[in-house]
């Protein structure tokens, strides 16, 4: 999707009668993207940060849009309205804190067809609600708050840093806005992704070579680098999954017959292993399977393995699996030798959450401890990180966490090198990045 730069400078008017007052309301970041319409015609649309600059709330937000041509001339006009990452509508009771910036979106309808757009001007209409407290609930020990933006992925770098995107699941890595983060310092600066230009430069040869030169099919591959590693994997046209080097060669194939699924994501574990897994929709069971980027398949083909109702965990090698599921009528988590059918093991039995909710952690010690699973799950409705030891098979709760998290939207844990520190990311209009200390617990016993 190509991007047009809009000029620099514009002009937020609030119609409502508060904001009036002190312009409160401020459009930041205006871009002109292409997209389509709800009967798939081309149109443009403007988009960018509403920034609440103001001491109050604001809800019941509409946006009007002009666009103008270099000469100063009008050449279109739209209304538009606030949105999360992925581009959904916010409802018309959500309301805009003072000092938050939320993400909106306004359809252009330019008054003759390729007009060039110079620059837009964004107006608002919104009327004033009581702000929530300045201050959010306190975190609790153990866990330090690192973003309030909508994070979709956290790659750890080494232990004391890792890199995280904020941005629609469904986009492209290229497209996510990616930061890095120090774990001591608190410090987070904006970069690029270190491997973004090998997507965003990829040749046409290069392109049809990974069977994605139709520029929807780049956009749904899914393309994931291993972290700190060089290859890619990705699906293919056909939903294929493969992987290949940084310029598309040497393709293994490693999962085919999955042109009628969805895939969700892809999860690295260590040592170039990954977990990619499935489902249509929220509450859909989750199809699954581990391989690693050199080309090899780990476990069963994910059309034939046990569907899980949550997004499983595996061990770092990719030989067990963690899912919930229903099995000889006891719903509970199982431990799964991944390669294997019937392996399934019951740790506990236990009411899972949805597929949206973090898949748990399998933590191998580097030395003889017992090897331990965190596990997220409401507990008495609220959300708990849990350990289980694999050796007692004893059952703690470790701490409450800061998820309130929608059907539409989702969360997930990345535990970091040193197995000090679970960086917990979420979406939505809760959503954020949490430091969590697991050294602030003691040991899982």
């Amino acid at each position: 999707m190509r991007r047009f730069v809009v000029g620099l400078w514009f002009i937020v008017w609030v119609m409502g009668a508060a904001a009036a007052q002190d312009g409160a309301l401020t459009a930041q970041d205006i871009t002109v993207v292409a997209g389509t319409d709800a009967f798939g015609q081309s149109i443009q649309i403007a988009e960018g940060q509403l920034l609440n600059q103001g001491d109050t709330a604001y809800n019941n937000i509409s946006l009007q849009a002009e666009a103008y041509d270099a000469g100063g001339n009008i050449v279109g006009e739209g209304l538009g309205y606030l949105v999360n990452a992925c581009g959904a509508g916010l409802l018309p009771d959500y309301a805009l804190q003072p000092g938050q910036a939320q993400p909106f979106q306004v359809p252009l309808e330019l008054y003759e067809a390729d007009t060039a757009i110079d620059h837009v001007d964004i107006t608002a209409d919104a009327s004033p609600v009581e702000a929530e407290a300045a201050e959010p609930p306190p975190l609790l020990n153990g866990i330090t708050q690192a973003s309030n933006r909508e994070v979709v992925s956290v790659e750890w770098i080494d232990p004391q840093q890792l890199r995280f995107g904020v941005g629609c699941p469904r986009d492209l890595f290229t497209k996510w806005t990616w930061f890095q983060y120090n774990v001591a310092t608190g410090v987070q600066q904006a970069i690029q992704h270190p491997k973004a230009d090998i997507v965003n430069n990829a040749s046409g040869a290069m392109l049809t070579q990974l069977e994605l030169a139709e520029p929807i099919d780049l956009a749904r591959s899914g393309i994931s680098f291993e972290p700190n590693g060089r290859r890619m994997v990705y699906q293919n046209d056909r939903n294929s999954v493969l992987s290949a080097e940084p310029d598309g060669s040497f393709r293994r194939l490693l999962a085919d017959r999955l042109f009628n699924r969805t895939l969700q994501g892809i999860y690295w574990l260590e040592d170039g292993n990954f977990l990619a897994y499935y489902y249509g929709a929220y509450g859909d069971p989750v199809l699954y399977f581990t391989a690693n980027a050199e080309g090899q398949r780990i476990s069963e083909h994910p059309v034939d393995g046990t569907p899980s109702i949550i997004v499983p965990g595996a061990a770092p090698d990719g030989s067990r699996v963690i899912i919930a599921a229903t099995i000889n009528d006891i719903t509970g988590y199982y431990l799964k030798q991944a390669p294997y059918p019937d392996t399934e093991e019951l740790l506990f039995q236990a009411e899972p959450p949805g597929n949206n909710w973090p898949a748990p952690i399998y933590m191998r010690p580097p030395d003889a401890s017992p090897r331990v699973l965190y596990i997220a799950r409401p507990v008495d409705e609220q959300p708990m990180l849990q350990c289980f030891n694999l050796t007692t098979r004893q059952l703690r709760d470790l701490t409450p966490l800061p998820l309130q998290l929608a059907t539409d939207e989702r969360a997930m844990m990345w535990l970091s090198p040193d197995r000090q520190r679970i960086a917990l990311a979420a979406t939505g209009l809760h959503g954020g990045l949490w430091m969590i200390d697991l050294t602030a617990f003691g040991s899982c016993q």
